[in-house]
């Protein structure tokens, strides 16, 4: 039995927030769009909230992706439906600088911010927590 939410529905509603920060939505916008609370909303991102077939395809449509975006990057060989892990590359230091220097080379700050939030949100796909939150967002 597993303690707390299920990693499946913790990974569809990862899936669920980064496609509603790649469209630059808010919470309350997506709820609106779908017909439910934000309040709602949190709690499906979160994985608290299992996201039934008919909510998830509601989804799907306000956010312009196939129903099966959201379970994208699960491995199906596993148990629980965790995600492979990803391979890094040698040169990673190099990137990373790169990287974070194209980000805060933008000047619309809302922007820099959303991008760091979906880089969040793509690394808690990928299994990692962000534990280094706190030093991006405070650039």
């Amino acid at each position: 039995m597993v303690d707390g939410p299920h990693p499946i529905d913790v990974h569809v509603g990862a899936r669920i927030r980064a496609q509603r920060i790649v469209h630059g939505l808010t919470q309350s916008e997506l709820a609106k769009l779908v017909g439910i609370s934000f309040q709602s909303v949190q709690k499906y991102e979160q994985g608290e909230n299992r996201v039934s077939a008919s909510r998830l395809y509601e989804f799907a449509q306000a956010l312009g992706v196939a129903p099966q975006h959201f379970f994208d990057g699960l491995d199906a060989r596993k148990p629980n439906g965790a995600a492979s892990p990803v391979a890094m590359p040698a040169t990673i230091e190099s990137e990373l600088r790169h990287h974070l220097a194209a980000v805060l080379a933008i000047e619309d700050e809302r922007l820099r911010r959303l991008i760091v939030e979906l880089l969040s949100v793509l690394s808690e796909l990928g299994g990692v927590k962000a534990g280094g939150e706190d030093i991006l967002l405070s650039y």
